[in-house]
This record gives C-alpha cells, sequence and structure tokens, in this order.
C-alpha cells in the first residue's frame, strides 16, 4: 500500500470515527427508518471516500459540513423518489426507534437523557424552517457558518433562523421570552 494511500485510509478512518454516529442521527431524523438511516450512512461516507481519494479534486476544508451536506442531499433526493409520503409524516416516526439513535449521544443520568429525548422531540415539532437550523446548531453543535453550506443559505438567514426557532421552542417549552 502506497504511503499516500495510507495516509487516506487514516484519515477517512479518524473522520469516520468522529462523525459516523452523529451523520446516522442526521439521517435517522429526517427518515424515521433505521435502515434507510444506515444505508444513507454508509452511502455518504462511500462518497466522501471517492472524494477524498480523487487527487484531481480541490482537497475538502470542512468534512463535517460536507459530510452533512452528502447526507442531506442523499435523502433530499430519496424524498423526491417517495414523493407519496409527506415530510412531516416521516418527522414524527411511528415506531420511536428515532428516539432510540440519540441515546448514544447522551451522557448522564436517565433524567438527563429523557429532558435531552424531549427537548429533541421539541425541536422536531418546529415550524419550517427554524427546524433543521436549531437541530443542526443544538444537537450537532455545528457553526451558523457550516449550517448555512449544508442548507446553501446565507450565514445572515441562518442566523435568523437560528434565533427565531429558539425564540419558538422557548414559548413551547414556557420558558421566559422577554
Amino acid at each position: 500500500m502506497s504511503s499516500v494511500h495510507a495516509g487516506l485510509k487514516q484519515q477517512f478512518d479518524e473522520i469516520y470515527r468522529a462523525e459516523s454516529d452523529a451523520v446516522f442521527r442526521f439521517c435517522l431524523l429526517r427518515t424515521s427508518d433505521r435502515e434507510i438511516a444506515l444505508d444513507f450512512t454508509q452511502d455518504t461516507f462511500m462518497r466522501f471516500w471517492n472524494v477524498l481519494a480523487d487527487t484531481e479534486r480541490k482537497p475538502v476544508k470542512n468534512h463535517r459540513t460536507f459530510l452533512f451536506t452528502i447526507a442531506r442531499n442523499l435523502i433530499i433526493d430519496w424524498y423526491r423518489k417517495k414523493k407519496s409520503l409527506s415530510l412531516e409524516a416521516m418527522m414524527e416516526g411511528q415506531d420511536g426507534e428515532t428516539m432510540d439513535a440519540f441515546t448514544p449521544a447522551i451522557e448522564g443520568s436517565v433524567e438527563t437523557k429523557v429532558e435531552a429525548e424531549y427537548l429533541v422531540r421539541k425541536i422536531e415539532g418546529l415550524a419550517e424552517p427554524y427546524r433543521h437550523a436549531v437541530y443542526l446548531r443544538c444537537v450537532e453543535e455545528l457553526k451558523p457558518r457550516e449550517i448555512a453550506q449544508i442548507l446553501g443559505e446565507s450565514v445572515n438567514v441562518i442566523s435568523v433562523r437560528i434565533s427565531r426557532g429558539l425564540r419558538q421552542l422557548r414559548t413551547q417549552l414556557h420558558y421566559d421570552v422577554s
């Protein structure tokens, strides 16, 4: 194995270990189907590997943003093929599996896990376009600049969506929004 190939494999392995759970949760939240989310996660990393291995292409500056963009595009394509199912119905989730996907990412007491799951459900209940911006900011801890790249919007638009989405979330949770 060449040293260049070995270096790429090591870089890929490190990025995979760091980001695969987050990409899976992102896909699962949007599809409500564990198997489809696993397939999308695998497809995301296969496409990412192809980009890394393409010596003719410019190097990827922000791997996390790039991975979420790939996953988002896969999901959009999937929904376009499945026009008969609405995005809202899929986000609701019928089998409760969506929340199980967040358990490994949440450390701490049972109360903390329950509170985090409750908060994620409330984020899912936000109006579009706030839902995705708030999810990516609060759950995946992406910066507005990264979210803007993923969603194809300006940083200002994303910042406003996050701000308004958080205000809407505080209202839903009956926190003081003065």
